[in-house]
């Protein structure tokens, strides 16, 4: 049920940049400080997912009452609206998106949710395949660190969860070979361990700026 994952559409003349990477790995940080750096002289829009948007806004709020196969559901028909409503758009008039969290967190946070791969990638058949993919990591002792820093939030249940950092660097890792395996899409990853994310924005600037003067 795979192999449809990725749809045929185009990308350019923009940039389609995914994000990902375990809670705490500073994946919001670091497209923040990409974004600064780029817009000085190419079109640039940020967006998260779930979207900004009140469907967004509902499951970002929602993880306590919406569980396994009904959550998976709706971000993934968040995630379509998204593509259609929003990224392809911005992709249309030449803008790089800069996208945090794409289809890797659905394989990772849905699979904590007891959801199975196959069905994951079934409801998500059809997104856009991005052109540029980075994945960010982290030692766990360093994530739950992180986490342990940010004010108490009952809508953050993923991040609550025994062994949460372990358990995400581990499906992030089986995530990264089934989109490098069967689809081809290999990573550019990461490390923050000891490099906050900020002061990686500039190695990902120079990533994007030399994939865009090859394919644009």
């Amino acid at each position: 049920m795979s192999e449809d994952l990725f749809a045929d559409t185009v990308t350019s003349p923009g940039l389609l940049v995914t994000v990902d990477g375990p809670n705490g790995s500073g994946k919001s940080t670091l497209i923040a400080a990409v974004h600064a750096l780029l817009e000085r002289d190419l079109p640039v829009h940020c967006t998260r997912q779930p979207s900004p948007t009140p469907l967004g806004d509902l499951i970002r709020q929602s993880e306590q009452e919406y569980r396994g196969r009904a959550l998976a559901w709706l971000i993934a028909g968040d995630r379509l609206a998204q593509m259609e409503n929003e990224i392809i758009p911005q992709l249309q008039v030449g803008r790089v998106v800069l996208c945090d969290r794409y289809i890797e967190s659905s394989l990772v946070l849905q699979r904590l949710d007891d959801v199975p791969t196959e069905e994951i990638l079934h409801i998500n058949r059809g997104i856009l395949r991005p052109d540029v993919r980075i994945r960010l990591v982290a030692q766990p002792e360093v994530l739950t660190r992180r986490l342990a820093t940010r004010p108490p939030d009952a809508a953050r249940r993923f991040e609550r969860l025994p062994g949460a950092s372990e358990r995400e660097l581990e499906l992030y890792e089986d995530a990264d070979r089934l989109i490098t395996g069967q689809h081809q899409l290999p990573a550019t990853m990461y490390d923050t361990s000891t490099t906050e994310a900020a002061g990686l924005a500039e190695r990902m600037s120079e990533v994007i700026r030399v994939y865009r003067a090859e394919h644009r």
